[in-house]
């Protein structure tokens, strides 16, 4: 168990958010918001845009004293994939009605970010500091998806500067996760069985953050619904992730973390919906504290017709940390999407989660001196809440509106200190807490 920290030349929280799925909110879902495309043969078509975007940003820093900026992103990306099977059933195409034997997609977006600030040493030096340039790639591919037996496979690999956990830990880094699962259907689907396995490496590119914090996790995980009623199942899920820091310094705590729920998810008079988990799960530290506990799920779905839907729920969960071996998660969270006339689309998002961590060491080693932080316990109070508003003025245009906030509320900070005497000054201290706002105006050309 450990406290993170980035080291002096990092510690002042110099970088940006461009994670793609949350920064660029129109790209979450590219396959829903995509255009025609262009045939490639009876079953593939290749689907490609950009988009550029000019916002603001009220703390470009993400710092506890906030640095306003502007910003610039350019984003083009491709998909090529299987055509959806309503497509291939025209009176043109001569592919009928069979279900597909396999069903692909590979997707590659690339985004540009830059900060624009006037006369401001931090922005400057963070435009210097940090490649502006960000990926996101992924392949996902279903054999015999209609079958009783079926396999599927993935590869996601996201190069961002998101902050992963807190804003002292934000930096470049590198996610990639090979994933496969196969699913059997015995009984004609009143049964489904899923076993899954999954692998998710984190590799940092700050070489005094990388040796620390690099890791790996191997995920294996067995999900099962059992239909009882038409629209009604009982499900469950085991999983088990061991957790691995491999840097040459790690002195975070490897884990074998095991989780099991069980509940049910259904419908409820055509329009509402449900779904009630409750569980068990234990970190299995190999030292310091472990979490031992209930942890849960559940949520109420309302759904109004085909072009609105609503979710409000709450969650209990643990999570590996960086600053101490675990946090405990209780929060909700809600969303809510709407399209009007089959051109405007309408998404909100927003969650609300109290951190509560286990036992953090207030004092450590690092290279070149130590750490000291101001508490042993800390306590988080985690906010954000996004919103899209996107008009698509034909098949192939669309303007879009999004907004941003997040906010950490936490009294924890920690300072550095060198082996030759305290280093002093204000701006050595890291406090976690930060809000931040950001507002972008976009134009998306897509095809």
């Amino acid at each position: 168990m450990r406290i993170f920290i980035p080291g002096i030349l990092t510690i002042l929280i110099l970088f940006t958010f461009v994670e793609t799925a949350d920064a660029q909110l129109w790209l979450a879902d590219r396959e829903s918001r995509e255009g025609p495309g262009v045939k490639l043969g009876k079953s593939l078509v290749l689907h490609f845009g950009v988009g550029g975007e000019l916002g603001f940003d009220s703390n470009a820093t993400y710092a506890h004293d906030p640095v306003p900026a502007g910003r610039l992103r350019i984003t083009p990306y491709l998909d090529i994939a299987t055509r959806p099977i309503q497509r291939m059933q025209t009176i043109d195409d001569s592919v009928g009605a069979a279900s597909p034997k396999l069903i692909f997609r590979f997707g590659l977006a690339t985004f540009y970010d830059r900060y624009f600030a006037r006369d401001d040493k931090e922005i400057r030096d963070f435009n210097s500091k940090y490649n502006p340039f960000g990926f996101d790639s992924h392949l996902n591919f279903t054999l015999y998806p209609e079958r009783k037996v079926s396999l599927s496979g993935g590869l996601t690999y996201i190069k961002t500067l998101e902050p992963y956990e807190s804003a002292s830990d934000a930096q470049g880094k590198h996610n990639i996760v090979p994933m496969i699962s196969m699913r059997f259907m015995p009984g004609g689907g009143t049964l489904t069985i899923e076993p899954k396995y999954r692998l998710d490496l984190l590799v940092f590119d700050d070489k005094q953050i990388g040796v620390n914090s690099n890791r790996f996790s191997h995920e294996a995980s067995v999900l099962t619904s059992w239909k009882i009623l038409p629209k009604t199942a009982l499900i469950s899920n085991v999983m088990f992730r061991p957790t691995v820091y491999f840097g040459n310094l790690a002195q975070n705590v490897d884990s074998y973390p095991l989780r099991s729920w069980i509940g049910a998810q259904g419908l409820i008079l055509e329009k509402f919906g449900f779904r009630a988990l409750v569980g068990y799960g234990a970190s299995f530290y190999e030292y310091g504290p472990n979490f031992e506990g209930i942890i849960g799920d559940g949520a109420l779905m309302l759904y109004i017709g085909h072009s609105s839907h609503a979710t409000i729920g709450a969650k209990r969960d643990f999570v590996d940390s960086f600053y101490a071996n675990y946090y405990v998660m209780n929060g909700g969270y809600l969303s809510f999407e709407r399209i009007f006339a089959g051109r405007v689309q309408l998404s909100v998002d927003g969650s609300v989660y109290k951190r509560i961590y286990s036992y953090n060491v207030g004092y450590m080693q690092w290279e070149g001196g130590d750490v000291i932080a101001n508490t042993t316990d800390r306590e988080d109070v985690w906010i954000t809440l996004s919103l899209l508003g996107e008009v698509r003025a034909s098949d192939w245009l669309s303007f879009h509106l999004s907004l941003k906030f997040w906010k950490d509320v936490s009294d924890f900070s920690f300072r550095y200190e060198s082996d030759s005497g305290i280093v002093s000054g204000e701006s050595l201290i890291t406090y976690v807490n930060f809000s931040k706002l950001e507002i972008f105006f976009g134009v998306r050309g897509h095809y």
